[in-house]
């Protein structure tokens, strides 16, 4: 049977039944097989039941080239609502969004909308580049478009994530001028921004002043006290939040339990872990992982470990916590056994994992070991230490008394020791009673920190354990010149 023309329509009706069945990949060959000769293309052709099928593709560029191919072919790009359906796909669905690309398509189109400009802003303030969204908000006033409270939250959280407090605090006044900063939402983001940029004040002001406030309005408070270092007024705020029966979030229960972690308050953190698991939440990498960096830190190992074995999914952030956690408490070979386990896993550690394994290393005495791993580190995976892990390994030697070696590696940096360091070798030095090496380090931290008093004191321990009293009393009297004195420590007893 011959077909006298090849419409839109027809084209159209070739293509559908694959996507009814959600069989993508037999409607997506269709398209490219049916070229010659080309059907004169119209908008809802390509729209609907091709760029459909980016919903439904794998997430990657191959499919992706080659619609995009076609759209530029037919112009299709220059149409805004076609246009955010592959910023979309760029943005949103590749494992790691093409930012780059993205922009350089919303760049080609003439007359884009808002929707598109959004897809890039969110997806800006998820990337380690939060702040290039601020060209790009300009972008969007200087072609007349109008935003909307979804561009002025997204462009907030970028704010957020790269610690803008004076591009945050213009944005608020944008929302200001738009009528919008008492909507629930923009007030949030607002005591997001805020919170996370260290202005715990106006943080609170707006919490205060806003009209409604709703679960997540409360934990973007929790979250601003437990950035700014105020654990107790974070916990006394969650508390009061249980009280007033206000939806508890997934993100309040992760900055609760950073709180207790950080106060080694394990009897409120085992508070919230029975409030999470009696109210159903799901055991997400987040709070598994908060739950496990808790129990690490406040030496309750046992339970980070069963935490641990029960999630479901885990990344390397949460192995990380298992393996510090095990270092923190003593228990170097099994961190290394964990870091061993991650290998088998096929998850890629990275500089924390290996500062967790170097650590343990270094508390339980595995020398060999650790110059193994630091050798693994840059050999296999290709990190370059920083001085973090410069510092594991001089302490690492030192511990062992392995003084020459260990000034090797300070020799070997490419970059200038720091106080850490010279404070893990003056360690070493009191440890194996070396104090020429003793008066070298204590030098060395004067130099650093001149107007310090650690160093002069650590300088004038080493000098009292040579007997050169003359000398004691130079460094005191230099402290009393500029008028640097010891920081006297109290303890407290209470009820």
């Amino acid at each position: 049977m011959s077909i006298p023309a090849r419409t839109p329509l027809l084209f159209r009706s070739l293509l559908l039944p694959p996507g009814h069945l959600n069989r993508t990949a037999a409607a997506i060959p269709r398209h490219y097989h049916l070229r010659l000769p080309p059907p004169p293309p119209d908008r809802l052709t390509l729209t609907h039941p091709i760029l459909s099928k980016l919903e439904s593709c794998t997430p990657d560029l191959a499919h992706f080239n080659q619609i995009h191919a076609r759209a530029v072919a037919t112009g299709l790009c220059d149409d805004a609502f076609a246009a955010s359906r592959l910023i979309k796909f760029l943005t949103c669905r590749l494992e790691t969004p093409d930012l780059r690309r993205a922009a350089l398509l919303l760049s080609q189109v003439q007359h884009p909308d808002v929707f598109a400009y959004n897809l890039l802003l969110q997806a800006f303030s998820r990337s380690y580049m939060p702040l290039q969204s601020v060209d790009f908000y300009r972008d969007l006033l200087c072609r007349g478009l109008r935003p909307n409270g979804y561009s002025l939250c997204f462009l907030l959280a970028c704010c957020a994530r790269g610690l803008a407090l004076r591009e945050g605090r213009q944005v608020h006044g944008h929302l200001c001028k738009m009528g919008l900063d008492f909507e629930t939402y923009a007030g949030t983001s607002l005591v997001h921004m805020y919170g996370e940029c260290g202005d715990l004040r106006h943080a609170r002001q707006l919490f205060d002043e806003m009209p409604h406030r709703t679960g997540v309005s409360w934990s973007a408070m929790v979250g601003a006290y437990a950035t700014c270092g105020c654990l107790v007024e974070a916990l006394r705020l969650f508390r009061e939040m249980l009280r007033a029966c206000i939806e508890v979030t997934n993100s309040a229960a992760v900055s609760a339990l950073c709180a207790c972690a950080k106060l080694g308050d394990l009897v409120l953190g085992r508070m919230v872990h029975a409030y999470v698991a009696v109210k159903g939440f799901d055991l997400n990498v987040t709070l598994g992982t908060s739950l496990v960096d808790m129990y690490s830190k406040c030496g309750a190992m046992d339970a980070a470990a069963k935490i641990f074995s029960t999630m479901p999914v885990v990344t390397v952030g949460s192995w990380n916590c298992m393996i510090n956690g095990l270092a923190m408490n003593g228990d170097g070979t099994a961190a290394i056994d964990t870091f061993r386990e991650m290998q088998r896993s096929g998850v890629q550690p990275n500089g924390v994992t290996f500062l967790g394994v170097l650590t343990s290393c270094s508390h339980s005495g595995l020398v060999e070991a650790g110059v193994e791993y630091f050798s693994l580190m840059t050999r296999q995976y290709g990190f370059v230490p920083n001085l973090k892990h410069y510092g594991c390994m001089v302490d690492l030697y030192g511990r062992a008394g392995r003084i020459q070696e260990a000034l090797e590696i300070i020799r070997a940096m490419p970059m200038e020791p720091d106080v850490v360091i010279w404070g893990a070798l003056f360690g070493a030095s009191r440890t194996q009673g070396n104090p020429l090496l003793g008066e070298l380090v204590g030098a060395q931290l004067v130099k650093i920190l001149p107007h310090d008093t650690s160093g002069c004191l650590l300088l004038s321990d080493a000098y009292a354990s040579t007997r050169r009293w003359d000398d004691v009393v130079g460094v005191r009297k230099r402290m009393a010149e500029m008028n640097m004195r010891k920081e006297l420590g109290y303890s407290s007893v209470a009820n």
